[in-house]
């Protein structure tokens, strides 16, 4: 989703009184948005409450998102491009040193292990985020799934790297692995609460379920 402030640096064109404006309610917005929900939580914070933090009405917020879904999509939704970013920079330079099977594996639990710091930064608003994630049709949806696209295409690529190398089992679908791997990450993320987990306790329990994903596919390397 591009947002209104990405849109106006993209343009490189000169910014008008009326559209500084406009700019500068959508950033308080959502500064208020970001600020109501790190205090307390997404699902305990109203428009209503975000418009006056923001020092608009209602009604105006509503011009600038169609509804609170899309509150936390600007809140969550960028800071975990960002973060996915990061996860596919950093496997980029790891990339130009992998060798053995073990170097491999340790690239797709490296991306793992960055999301579930991720989650446990901020555990309840990120558990809100892939829960609506999931509704259909809905911008939070489309950008959700496009995030997680990309995470399930680095880590097919890592597969389908280590076994250009010799290290995986032939018959290995790193596209369905990769599936597997994503949806074992935001079950581990969705049962926490729900089962009293300890959010900083979430890599323990990923990396465990990982593992018994990974390891046999790359043989008795």
């Amino acid at each position: 989703m591009k947002t209104m402030t990405s849109e106006a640096a993209a343009s490189g064109a000169p910014v008008g009184l009326r559209e500084r404006a406009r700019l500068e309610r959508y950033r308080n917005i959502r500064a208020a948005a970001e600020q109501l929900f790190n205090q307390r939580g997404y699902e305990h914070t109203t428009t209503k409450e975000v418009a006056e933090l923001a020092g608009v009405g209602e009604a105006t917020l509503f011009r600038y998102v169609s509804n609170k879904h899309e509150l936390l999509l600007l809140v969550i939704g960028e800071r975990m491009d960002t973060t996915i970013q990061a996860i596919e920079d950093a496997d980029r330079e790891l990339a130009a040193s992998t060798s053995s099977a073990q170097d491999f594996k340790d690239r797709i639990y490296a991306i793992f292990r960055k999301r579930a710091e991720f989650y446990a930064l901020d555990p309840e608003n990120v558990t809100s985020y892939l829960h609506y994630g999931f509704k259909a049709g809905s911008q939070l949806g489309a950008q959700s799934i496009a995030q997680g696209d990309r995470i399930i295409a680095l880590t097919s690529s890592i597969l389908d790297s280590a076994r250009d190398a010799g290290h995986l089992t032939a018959h290995v679908d790193s596209g369905i692995v990769a599936q597997n791997c994503n949806g074992t990450y935001i079950h581990e993320v969705l049962r926490t609460p729900a089962r009293g987990f300890r959010p900083e306790d979430l890599w323990d329990r990923l990396h465990e379920r990982l593992r018994v994903q990974i390891e046999p596919l790359f043989g008795l390397q």
